[in-house]
């Protein structure tokens, strides 16, 4: 049965401000409490709507044009709703910019033609950089603006304000094909689009309501802020970034009833314990801004206590579909469509709507849908349906749930984060020849934008990170960069994603063997774990496969080289090839003086960590040769670097493999193919863990590398098993080309 969704009664042509403040609750009421400064500031309704008026009244002093374009750059506060609604009451279009962005300030500016300036000067700007004429300045500004304070106390005035089709704010979207652009969403999208949400999500008017994501964002405006002061309850506002142990104590300090979040947040709470006692005022949490993960979202809500939901939405259309308040919602839901809100299922390839139940493209149209004009870019079907680009299903009750993606666009933390944009910033790099970038799911961020770069020189990837840090706001960084050998094409010559990586790792049926396997899963690598343990290598490979990865076994002796021919053929058969292998496996040897250990054991170790290596590279390299390129990355350890007495056998194989890896960095020159020894450190894993778990066992030599290990351990000298497998999957990624052929230490990689 489907659910019984309640009418809305739309608003008509009355403008946002009107809409939102016709009713204000009583004065003395705190309308906003706003942590962006440290220390929280407090606003009743009287004050808010005071300094609304006079806001409103300085602006129409300045005789701006009709719907002149207001730009606001100010922080996640008080400020910023102030700017917003002032400049709409005073019949202006409101440009928000993102503080973190400043290199698109001034092209918003002048691409929108806005004639006023509302800045906050404690940003950092420059004083050179702000225009005096018509620019209002939060904080120590030049000479010729108007200060903010002087602006909250001018003359209201009471003119009214038009709405319906006129724009009310210029909201930035990151393009999916040209890059970022400005959509001018109107005042009846706006207004429309709120009734539409109250009718399904009610805000009280003793609520306290804690926003997370950013208010210049439409989750943020038309989820939180708007719905909140219209409801006459109380804002909670949290300077960006923030911790999640600050967002613990809000909820607690201010008593709050109803937090929007994001899915990064949620996936942070939902590793903690449960906590469900700890805010007895809270109902419900609402996530948006991307994708929540079905696991985070029942995790975090056991640890939480109430409800966790999910809308959909986007900035051509504001919220779409939302989860009712009190009904059960299907995991992984985001709701039924809002009242009035048309939804279509529709085929991508044919256009024709899928059968009931079948994901297809979501096609959207109601109120608040954008008009066709405000960019003509937008992907429309005839009849006015906007394409969402978004695959979705809904079931039998309503309820829609999203299964994927067909654009390109990166949601990283509820940001949106253009493919594009980067990739123009990663060309101005004398070193890429070609990049390519795309979405890598991240169980904490949703996305994180990886990129994919043809090199022309062989420079770090980290100072190719950097070059693009430099150049966006923070979260629009480059956060996995793989160096390539090419960029694929389609048919037409559009640029496509490179194809996973296929990783062969030896000794990954246990210890650090396993972990640097599923590190490579987790990034989206494709690895057959191969060594003598078939028990080991299976539960590797079902692990990987359980967190969606894929993940093969083949089970070989390291030194037996007939092995290698039926371990390539299952490589060929799972994953088609390889591209990188690391070699892994090995044995500690015996410890004692060279003279006195059993000298079979002593050759075994050697035979292994030395014999067994160079046999997998023998094996793989005709591969690697073929198809141009490669990466060996051979596991070695500091013992190969210094004296390391009573483990010779260890120690002298270790020398020999970085020796080895020297050799044959000369031998494959020019090929393609990149090899490095990578030493991940001393670690709480495989044999180092054996000797601590075996602890004194009354034999001197075997006690005397204990004790080194202990006194190591003790002064900080470990590494973290989590950092060691990130160098890892950086360096089969490409971060150690420019040292091939050397010992690459996780000091000699940048993993920031």
């Amino acid at each position: 049965m489907r659910v019984n969704v309640r009418t809305y009664e739309d608003p008509g042509e009355i403008a946002v401000s009107g809409y939102v403040l016709d009713s204000p609750a009583d004065g003395d009421r705190i309308a906003v409490v706003d942590h962006s400064r440290g220390a929280p500031r407090e606003w009743t309704y009287g004050d808010l709507t005071r300094a609304i008026s006079g806001l409103a009244g300085c602006l129409r002093s300045l005789r701006l044009g009709e719907d002149a374009v207001v730009a606001v750059l100010t922080e996640n506060s008080a400020e910023f709703v102030i700017a917003y609604h002032g400049t709409l009451t005073a019949g202006c279009t409101v440009l928000p910019l993102d503080p973190r962005d400043p290199a698109r300030w001034a092209a918003a500016i002048a691409e929108t033609g806005a004639e006023a300036l509302i800045v906050e000067t404690a940003l950092g700007i420059p004083e050179s950089s702000i225009p005096a004429t018509h620019t209002i300045v939060i904080g120590d500004g030049p000479p010729g603006c108007v200060a903010w304070a002087e602006a909250l106390r001018a003359a209201p005035d009471p003119q009214p304000v038009r709405g319906g089709e006129r724009p009310a704010v210029l909201m930035s979207s990151s393009g999916t094909l040209r890059g970022p652009k400005r959509i001018a969403v109107t005042h009846h999208n706006l207004v429309a689009n709120l009734a539409q949400i109250a009718a399904l999500h009610e805000i009280r008017s003793g609520d306290v309501v804690l926003s997370v994501p950013p208010l210049r964002h439409i989750y943020g405006m038309q989820m939180a802020m708007n719905p909140v002061l219209r409801a006459g309850a109380t804002l909670v506002i949290v300077a960006t970034p923030f911790s999640v142990p600050h967002f613990l104590g809000l909820l607690r300090d201010h008593q709050v009833a109803v937090a929007y979040v994001v899915p990064s947040v949620l996936a942070e709470l939902a590793a903690m314990p449960s906590m469900q006692r700890a805010w007895p005022d809270l109902r419900l949490a609402v996530s948006g801004g991307a994708p929540l993960p079905t696991s985070v979202a029942v995790r975090s809500a056991e640890s939480l206590g109430v409800p966790v939901v999910q809308g959909f939405g986007m900035t051509e259309a504001g919220c779409v579909c939302f989860s009712p308040d009190g009904r059960a919602v299907p995991i992984g839901s985001v709701g039924v469509p809002l009242p009035g809100t048309e939804v279509r299922f529709v085929d991508p390839e044919t256009g024709t709507d899928v059968a009931p139940g079948r994901p297809g493209e979501l096609w959207v149209r109601g109120p608040q849908v954008v008009p066709a004009g405000a960019d003509p870019s937008m992907p429309r079907a005839e009849g006015g349906w906007l394409r969402t680009g978004d695959l979705a299903a809904q079931d039998d009750e309503g309820f829609v749930r999203i299964t994927g993606r067909i654009k390109s666009l990166i949601k990283y933390k509820g940001y949106q984060v253009s493919p594009a944009e980067l990739e123009d910033v990663l060309a101005t790099h004398p070193a890429v020849a070609e990049a390519l970038v795309a979405g890598l799911p991240d169980p904490v961020a949703g996305e994180v934008p990886k990129a994919y770069v043809v090199l022309n020189d062989r420079v770090p990837l980290s100072e190719i990170t950097r070059h693009v840090a430099d150049r966006v706001a923070p979260y629009k960084r480059v956060r996995a960069i793989e160096r390539v050998q090419a960029i694929p094409r389609s048919s037409t010559g559009k640029p496509t994603r490179p194809p996973a990586l296929r990783a062969l790792v030896t000794g990954g049926g246990r210890g650090l063997g396993r972990a640097f396997a599923e590190g490579l899963a987790a990034a989206g690598a494709s690895v057959l774990v191969t060594g003598r343990d078939e028990a080991g290598l299976l539960e590797t490979a079902k692990g990987i496969r359980e967190r969606g990865g894929i993940g093969e076994y083949a089970v070989a002796d390291l030194t037996d080289p007939q092995a290698w021919a039926r371990v390539l053929g299952h490589l060929d058969d799972t994953l088609g090839g390889v591209d990188v292998l690391v070699n892994n496996a090995g044995a500690p040897g015996p410890i004692g003086p060279l003279w006195e250990v059993d000298e079979d054991a002593w050759w075994h170790a050697m035979e292994v960590n030395v014999r067994g290596s160079a046999l997998v590279t023998r094996a793989i390299l005709p591969r690697l040769l073929d198809q141009g390129g490669g990466r060996v990355v051979t596991v070695v350890s500091r013992a190969g670097r210094k004296r390391w007495p009573h483990a010779g056998a260890y120690s002298i194989s270790k020398a020999a493999l970085i020796s080895l890896t020297a050799n044959l960095d000369g031998e494959v020159h020019g090929t393609g193919i990149t090899a490095v020894a990578f030493d991940p450190g001393l670690l709480d894993i495989g044999i180092t863990r054996a000797h601590l778990d075996r602890g004194h066992t009354g034999d001197r030599w075997a006690d005397e590398i204990l004790d080194w290990t202990l006194a190591a351990r003790d002064a900080g000298r470990f590494t973290p098993v989590e950092t060691a497998v990130r160098a890892l999957v950086a360096v089969a990624t490409g971060a150690a080309d420019h040292l091939a052929g050397r010992y690459v230490t996780i000091e000699d990689l940048s993993l920031d």
